[in-house]
């Protein structure tokens, strides 16, 4: 049967995290390589295109993978589950479950907490699909035998808490940790100016991570901070650090072999 691999993360900012990691890890996008990756018109094996927010790539060995932003954490269980009903006839070859850990380093010092919420959800998920499921060596889940591989990444950062780095466990604190290790003055920096602000809301993941774009990488925007940072060698450094200790850089290998 035709096969395809899928990972579902919470929305655009991690879907422009992956898209530079992938590619990062030798993916390519199967047609139309000329142009800008959002403007690209992608098939997909059962020759649909790939739309509505989603990307495609073809790995180094030809397999083909799909991101697919849910529109937030609460619409990623119905998407799941609506991909795992679908295998039968779409072939799945490997799943990626992606999320925030929300934890707070304040209040809940262990990010894992969050991590072992977010494992319980999907595996309370994967009961009502293959109640005989396994879990192999590595953490992830094997449906219908072992033909489909479920695995789970949560966003979080092993750092103790410091200057330029956003108290909740999330994408942002993870990439302002790596961009801190590779260049400490910023961090301070960008405490000084959140906590120099004459008002406004507590400062959050965002306001970190925004400040850090604003700063230095203002001309690739948003969105493209996040997969650019993939163009950094020291940040893809400390970043693959981070995500080895998290168990995240070998499901990405996994799924873009």
């Amino acid at each position: 049967m035709t096969q395809e691999s899928v990972i579902l993360c919470e929305g655009y900012h991690d879907r422009a995290f992956w898209d530079g990691w992938l590619r990062f890890l030798k993916c390519g996008v199967p047609q139309a390589n000329n142009k800008a990756l959002s403007a690209r018109i992608v098939k997909d094996p059962w020759g649909r295109t790939v739309s509505g927010g989603q990307f495609g790539y073809q790995s180094s060995a030809g397999n083909f993978l799909r991101i697919i932003p849910c529109g937030g954490d609460t619409f990623v269980p119905g998407v799941l589950k609506d991909r795992l009903a679908a295998r039968t006839t779409h072939g799945l070859r490997n799943l990626v479950v992606n999320y925030d850990a929300d934890t707070d380093a304040r209040t809940e010092p262990d990010a894992r907490l969050g991590v072992e919420s977010v494992h319980a959800s999907v595996q309370s998920i994967l009961q009502g699909f293959d109640p005989a499921f396994t879990t192999n060596p590595q953490g992830d889940y094997l449906l219908d035998g072992g033909s489909t591989v479920i695995s789970v990444v949560v966003w979080w950062a092993p750092d103790p808490q410091s200057d330029g780095l956003p108290w909740k466990h999330t994408l942002e604190r993870l990439v302002c940790a790596a961009l801190n290790a590779t260049l400490p003055g910023r961090a301070t920096a960008v405490e000084q100016w959140i906590q120099s602000r004459p008002s406004g809301s507590p400062a959050g993941p965002k306001e970190y991570a925004w400040s850090n774009m604003a700063g230095w990488f203002a001309d690739k925007g948003c969105e493209a901070f996040y997969s650019e940072l993939w163009s950094e060698p020291q940040v893809v450094t400390e970043l693959q650090s981070r995500l080895e200790k998290i168990g995240a850089w070998r499901t990405a290998q996994q799924v873009a072999a």
